[in-house]
């Protein structure tokens, strides 16, 4: 009797082993990847790590193991046969038959989730497909002169429509999926499409583990910012050099009794070009009735600062730290792009950001009429 029960405990532990086990069985279309090495390989907080590697034959290769755990991978042909092939796409490896196709799209089946988000990528394409479309027709009708105020409507609203489906589908892949990896991976890398309560909305359904990762931290942060910085809030100070070399802060001319705007702007960005004669009108109407702009650049190059600021008639103070992106400014008040403007009352409270054109005259005439 102790002989069989000891044969059924083995068996059960030998069909649990192979309960675990996963193959990928993958094709490549014709003959350019033959001979050449698919990799497996792991995405760390700093770089893509390779952990396993097979080889294709007669257009076919084939991985296997056990997954105790499910974990992501990302399966990747050789990128140096065909720049013009997607050539890395990921997918969550667990108990089971997976079957990758690597062609004008790549195709991951076999197991539920992988299932869902390979029906999520194409319908990804899908709306991509038709958001370029919409920009096409737009630069193609506006560079031809027939582009009209109501066809430019249309457009916009087309487009925005489209972006809409893109977010929300996004939105929903990732609630219905943080849970695993591919739900985690994908919010990580389209986490700042969402708006702010979306994300924390996301991150209230992911785990500690997943939270604690290097670069999930950065977006708890930026959130955190975000509130420090919000609407109703006083102003959170910095200080960097004016282009006389001399240190300054936003303290120096916020809550002293002056409506300030502060403009994150820099000589290389075209859109605050194209903003910044609004800001110039502004400014030259409403500093006589106690109104004052703070410039803070994301500039790199001194010399193409100061050409921005005299270029573009900015007569008003200005600092930067000559950081670029890298400036601690950038994540202090949790700017995503430039223009980023953030107006501050006269005692230094956050009461309205991001206004452009018509919409800041509008509001510096309600405030000072």
């Amino acid at each position: 009797m102790k002989k069989l029960i000891y044969l059924f405990i083995t068996a059960g532990i030998l069909l649990s082993c192979q309960n675990n086990n996963y193959t990928i069985n993958g094709t490549v279309p014709g003959d350019a990847y033959e001979g050449t090495n698919v990799y497996l390989q792991e995405m760390t907080d700093d770089a893509m790590e390779p952990t396993d590697t097979a080889v294709v034959e007669n257009g076919k290769f084939t991985f296997s193991g056990t997954a105790d755990t499910t974990v992501l991978r990302f399966i990747v042909l050789d990128e140096t046969v065909n720049p013009q092939q997607e050539n890395r796409v990921p997918l969550l490896i667990e108990p089971g038959r997976l079957q990758v196709v690597f062609d004008t799209v790549v195709t991951v089946k076999g197991t539920k989730v992988n299932d869902a988000y390979t029906n999520f990528r194409l319908q990804q394409k899908d709306l991509v497909k038709e958001i370029r479309g919409v920009i096409g027709q737009f630069n193609s009708e506006n560079a031809a002169g027939t582009m009209t105020p109501e066809r430019d409507e249309e457009l916009q609203k087309s487009y925005e429509d489209i972006n809409k489906q893109l977010t929300d589908q996004n939105f929903d892949f990732i609630k219905e999926n943080i849970g695993n990896k591919l739900g985690e991976f994908v919010f990580q890398t389209s986490s700042s499409m969402f708006e702010p309560e979306q994300q924390k909305d996301i991150l209230n359904l992911a785990t500690d583990e997943f939270k604690s990762g290097k670069n999930i931290q950065r977006i708890i942060q930026r959130l955190e910012n975000m509130e420090n910085v919000a609407i109703g809030k006083k102003f959170a100070d910095f200080t960097l050099k004016d282009p006389a070399g001399n240190e300054v802060s936003l303290s120096d001319y916020a809550g002293k009794g002056n409506y300030v705007l502060v403009d994150f702007w820099a000589a290389w960005c075209g859109p605050c070009r194209q903003e910044m004669p609004n800001v110039v009108t502004a400014y030259d109407k409403y500093k006589s009735k106690g109104f004052e702009v703070v410039g803070v650049s994301f500039d790199q190059d001194h010399d193409q600062w100061e050409k921005g600021i005299k270029d573009m008639n900015m007569t008003w103070p200005q600092m930067s730290d000559l950081q670029y992106w890298s400036s601690p400014v950038v994540d202090l008040y949790a700017i995503q792009g430039i223009p980023h403007t953030v107006l501050l009352d006269r005692e230094g409270t956050i009461i309205e950001k991001n206004l452009r054109g018509d919409a800041l005259e509008t509001k510096l005439a309600e405030l000072m009429p």
